[in-house]
């Protein structure tokens, strides 16, 4: 299994307090919660949450936690950097000297009128 496996398919989010962070084991079904959707873990996602746990060999919670944020960032700056590659080749303007993507639209229309 790959890391590109991994980080494509969704992980779940432990629902712990600071006094569980330190946990060896991964934390029961009943742990989880998925809080967009406000309904309780399926075991789909808990499986995906132990998939994850032992190849990653997890000795803490907090060592879970941290892998969930790596990821969760690694996915959202792959994107924006998906973005600025095809804002760049579209328009040939950086994405990132505009303060908001409207200022980015604007310079995009004026540059073709």
């Amino acid at each position: 299994m790959t890391v590109i496996w991994f980080l494509q398919r969704e992980s779940i989010h432990i629902r712990t307090g600071r006094d569980k962070i330190a946990e060896t084991q991964l934390p029961p079904i009943e742990a989880f919660y998925n809080t967009l959707e406000d309904e309780p873990c399926t075991p789909k996602n808990y499986d995906r949450a132990r998939e994850i746990w032992a190849p990653y060999n997890m000795k803490t919670t907090q060592n879970y936690h941290d892998h969930y944020l790596l990821s969760d960032v690694l996915l959202l700056a792959d994107v924006f950097q998906n973005f600025k590659n095809s804002v760049y080749q579209q328009h040939h303007l950086d994405p990132l000297h505009f303060i908001t993507l409207p200022s980015l639209a604007w310079a995009s229309a004026l540059k073709y009128t």
